[in-house]
């Protein structure tokens, strides 16, 4: 259990509290690059509890600034884009992306009070039709090139969602190998049968359960630290320790990205905090082809935005992520950790809590915590699990040779660790 103050360091995420500044350390993802088009060259997003305005300058540009017009405060999401920045609609002062007020219509000619006029802006990229941005100090680290933002010749769309909870508790699962048996195949299971007609459920139910080999009972849980966050592992019943959900695994980027994925399929589950109570749920999919298929060349990326909820009002639980999803909103807006009771296969969440806790402090002393990059380092390959990497035809790609190790941390241990962090 955590103290009211240990929940509240870790959940707020506002400027000025240390969560909030840790968070500020990274880049997020803001939206797909193809958000921002003719028709829509400008976008409201909240990020890290502040209410903020994308556009796209008719260059091409984009920039990420404070949403009021600094005249009379006009909402800058209802500006014209031209080719030097966002014009506002009400008086036409115009802003670049960096927040310097460049031409103002109305004011005398010769008139230099446009240089006493400057928003606030922060840096955005673009990388692999992503739009990413940095709410930190500078100077800004490298946006890093993890591997399958920077794959060709594969399938790629983004699924975005919204959510009602805190950041938190999406990373709190992510670190929870055991829930798979039980929230996915038992009542997932369930609550998708529900569907069905009444005389299909049970032998539906039978089937999936039977279908889905990661649903099967882990006989334990292993963790390991690395320098970009924690790799997580399972062993599940019936398999030996060179099994790949053992030896490889597959990992948790500090502090809110699971990289996850199975067969041709690889994804990140990116969770960005728009404020305390609410998360955008950013789902970045790739799909590698098979053997001698060839897909038409990738367009722009698509984004699907999902909604969470069915008409009736109940959260969709009618796939593997709703499920997950579900299972976030269900224990309110933020949970309250200070009445919790971790068990032993809870000992990833309870790393992963020491883990932001000594990042706190790196950065509270001054220094860079774990996953920020001051150089490019190209594409950065992350391990998998079971998953057909472009360019290999066996298995765990890069990684598939990967010896069999001892976990830094496992299941049985989690009584002692726990001691260590209260």
């Amino acid at each position: 259990m955590l103290s009211a103050a240990q929940n509240e360091r870790l959940t707020q995420t506002s400027k000025g509290t240390p969560m909030g500044e840790l968070l500020r350390r990274y880049w997020h993802p803001v939206a797909g690059s193809i958000e921002l088009n003719e028709e829509n060259p400008t976008k409201e997003i909240r990020l890290l509890a502040e209410d903020l305005v994308l556009f796209r300058s008719t260059k091409g540009v984009v920039g990420l600034i404070e949403p009021s017009c600094a005249h009379r405060k006009a909402n800058l999401s209802y500006g014209v884009p031209e080719p030097e920045g966002i014009r506002c609609a009400y008086h036409g002062w115009l802003f670049d992306e960096t927040g310097a007020c460049v031409d103002q219509p109305s004011e005398p000619a010769g008139s230099r009070f446009k240089e006493k006029v400057q928003l606030k802006a922060y840096p955005v990229e673009e990388l692999g039709g992503v739009i990413w941005a940095y709410l930190g100090p500078s100077p800004a680290p490298v946006l890093p090139r993890w591997d399958i933002l920077t794959w060709e010749g594969v399938e790629k769309f983004i699924v975005s969602m919204e959510l009602p909870c805190n950041w938190l508790q999406c990373m709190d699962n992510s670190l929870d190998p055991v829930h798979f048996e039980w929230l996915h195949n038992y009542w997932g299971s369930y609550v998708m049968g529900q569907e069905k007609p009444a005389e299909e459920r049970e032998e539906w139910k039978l089937r999936m359960q039977s279908e889905n080999a990661r649903g099967r009972h882990e006989v334990k849980v292993g963790f390991d630290r690395f320098e970009y966050g924690v790799i997580k592992r399972r062993l599940l019943e019936n398999d030996t320790e060179d099994n790949e959900w053992w030896r490889i695994g597959h990992p948790v980027l500090f502090p809110n990205t699971l990289r996850v994925g199975q067969g041709r399929s690889f994804s990140f589950q990116i969770r960005v905090p728009m404020d305390d109570t609410h998360t955008h749920h950013f789902v970045y999919r790739v799909r590698v082809p098979n053997p001698g298929e060839v897909l038409p060349e990738q367009g722009p990326i698509r984004v699907d935005f999902e909604n969470v909820y069915k008409p009736n009002g109940r959260i969709r639980a009618d796939w593997v992520l709703g499920q997950d999803q579900s299972a976030w909103i269900i224990q309110g807006p933020i949970t309250d950790r200070t009445d919790e009771h971790l068990g032993a296969t809870d000992v990833g969440i309870i790393l992963y809590r020491k883990l932001i806790n000594e990042q706190l402090k790196i950065m509270e002393d001054g220094g860079d915590p774990i996953n920020v990059h001051r150089t490019d380092k190209g594409p950065i390959f992350l391990q998998q699990e079971h998953s057909f990497y472009p360019g290999y035809t066996e298995t765990g790609g890069p990684f598939r040779d990967m010896p069999v190790t001892a976990p830094d941390v496992e299941m049985e241990l989690a009584e002692k660790i726990s001691a260590d962090f209260a």
